[in-house]
């Protein structure tokens, strides 16, 4: 570059107040990122770190947000868990006084006043199920429904909670008893496995049979051993009708049906033999209710009942009878129920039979096994439950035990959406965290290395301006060659 003086132009001075310009927008550069804390402070800072940044707190932005609203989702469903654990405690306390009412020693007076605890139990039920609510939302009266909680930070990242269970008593208690309940008894029997009548003198394979449920309406069948019954002695002893997917138990039509008295007998007088030596057995009548004296049908509560009755040779070619206790039937009540000797045994009046009658459910008669069997496999709902009568409180147990079964379904599925509300909420704060770590990083002033700029700006802009002012006072120097 050239050395000469000029008056017109100075090169140099431009050169100078140039680079001056350069040292002072580092100078406010460095100034603004010190005093902002931020290395980006605009947009021609760093285009693509702005960009960057800014998408990164927009995910901050909906991640904390996504916590926020796990939070709260997990405050509505301690909400509901509160409510249920109390519907939980009204419904136990009603099965303890369905279990009183069975205790044997009620008066049926005893018995209507337990009702009334059963009443305000199931006003208590209601209570609860309409009362709980969160912020104005009722959470068990099933109008809540699906709560979708957003948790992330895009579109679709939502949990799903599912409040759409009504728990009033109305709702809770029908459907199917649950699996391996006892629903009835039948006992006093003297069957052989294939469920005809023992007529050995032995003892029967089948001396009762335990009726249980299956869980999905209809039943299992099991000896006195807890040992299965087979296919063939049920289908020879019930016929099965189902209505609505709820199964019914009848007894099977026929001369085969080996628990109907008419049958027994039968079977026994064909069994019968002059010859037997004493005690021999020929069969059992069982499922039958009659008067020790009179041999008739007795009404219920009749002291010392006979409820089955063995024949036995008596070892002079004839028969003696014995009750279930292997008490001798007194002269009245053998003549009240038999007549004929011998192979030519039969009823004067046909005992009606206990277990139940031939024909659909409609026709089972009331108080007897099958009927009780019936009825506490349809359990109705906890709001319609009665504890004043036997069935009623054996059916209360059954309806009971499935609103129990429902309610516990219900807190194990809010339980698990709790479990995954603080997973979540913890996951979205850690994820929340990494990316403000990021972004601090793109964003956020170096501090030592703003500090290093600033001192070198403050020297360049010094010597900028020392210089300027030398570059000025340049072409004063040309009117020293015109003296």
């Amino acid at each position: 570059m050239s050395s000469s003086l000029f008056i017109a132009s100075n090169n140099n001075s431009l050169i100078a107040q140039q680079n001056l310009n350069a040292s002072g927008n580092l100078l406010q550069q460095s100034i603004t990122r010190l005093s902002s804390g931020k290395r980006i402070n605009s947009a021609a800072d760093d285009p693509a770190g702005l960009a960057i940044s800014q998408t990164m707190q927009t995910q901050i932005a909906g991640l904390n947000q996504g916590v926020q609203n796990a939070n709260n989702a997990t405050s509505v469903v301690q909400t509901a868990g509160t409510g249920l654990a109390q519907i939980v405690t009204a419904l136990q306390t009603i099965r303890s006084i369905a279990n009183n009412a069975l205790g044997g020693t009620l008066s049926p007076s005893n018995q209507a006043a337990l009702q009334q605890g059963v009443a305000e139990q199931i006003a208590e039920v209601n209570r609860i199920a309409s009362q709980t609510t969160f912020n104005g939302v009722s959470l068990l009266a099933g109008s809540a429904g699906i709560l979708n909680i957003q948790v992330g930070a895009n579109v679709g990242q939502s949990v799903a909670v599912d409040l759409s269970q009504g728990l009033s008593a109305g709702s809770l208690g029908g459907g199917f008893v649950q699996t391996g309940n006892t629903l009835g008894t039948i006992s006093g029997l003297n069957l052989n496995a294939d469920g005809s009548e023992n007529t050995s003198g032995a003892q029967g394979a089948i001396q009762t049979i335990n009726v249980l449920s299956n869980g999905t309406g209809g039943f299992t069948f099991t000896d006195q051993n807890n040992q299965a019954i087979s296919s063939a002695a049920t289908a020879a002893l019930f016929t099965i009708t189902t209505t609505n997917g709820i199964e019914s138990l009848s007894l099977t039509s026929g001369t085969a049906n080996a628990i109907s008295p008419a049958n027994e007998l039968t079977a026994i007088d064909t069994a019968f033999s002059a010859t037997a030596t004493t005690g021999t057995v020929f069969g059992t009548i069982s499922g039958i209710n009659v008067d020790p004296t009179t041999g008739k049908d007795a009404v219920q509560g009749t002291p010392n009942a006979i409820t089955s009755v063995t024949v036995e040779a008596d070892g002079k070619g004839g028969v003696q009878f014995v009750d279930q206790h292997g008490n001798q039937l007194s002269t009245g009540a053998a003549a009240g129920l038999f007549s004929g000797a011998g192979g030519g045994l039969s009823f004067v009046t046909a005992p009606t039979s206990t277990i139940g009658a031939v024909g659909t459910t409609a026709q089972q008669p009331t108080g007897t096994v099958l009927a009780s069997i019936n009825s506490n496999n349809a359990p109705t709902s906890v709001a319609a439950v009665n504890v004043s009568t036997v069935a009623g409180a054996n059916l209360t147990i059954e309806t009971i035990d499935n609103a129990l079964a429902t309610v516990a379904n219900i807190q194990a599925t809010i339980g698990a959406a709790q479990q995954r509300m603080q997973a979540i909420s913890q996951a979205q704060q850690n994820e929340s965290t990494n990316l403000s770590t990021a972004s601090a990083q793109i964003t956020n002033a170096d501090f030592a290395a703003e500090t290093a700029n600033l001192s070198e700006a403050q020297v360049l802009q010094q010597a900028g301006i020392s210089v300027l002012a030398q570059a000025n006072a340049q072409p004063q120097q040309v009117l020293k060659l015109l003296q």
